[in-house]
């Protein structure tokens, strides 16, 4: 709950000064960013079981065909996903300094 609160404070934090305006930006991105990160590798990891599942147990060549084709989509999509989250986690200090500036 302490996390919850901390991110609402944290969003809830407007001001109107350049210097203080990106570093909520700056926090959020260093708070979300790790916790983003674990969610999707284990809706990635969860989402290849179950195709993987499926896969396992069709006895049609096309249907597994075309579950071969949605698990590799999958993987794609999530490694895709995973490194555009860690670009912005890596890239949030000169972000926030070219937003104030």
């Amino acid at each position: 709950m302490t996390f919850g609160m901390n991110l609402l404070s944290l969003l809830a934090t407007t001001t109107i000064e350049a210097d203080n305006a990106v570093s909520p930006l700056y926090d959020a991105i260093s708070t979300i960013g790790p916790y983003a990160m674990g969610v999707v590798l284990g809706l990635g990891l969860i989402y290849g079981i179950i195709v993987g599942v499926r896969f396992a147990k069709a006895e049609d060549p096309k249907e597994r065909g075309a579950l071969q084709k949605v698990l590799i989509n999958g993987v794609i999509g999530f490694v895709a996903i995973l490194i555009l989250i860690a670009i912005l986690y890596a890239i949030r200090k000169p972000l926030t300094e070219w937003m104030a500036s």
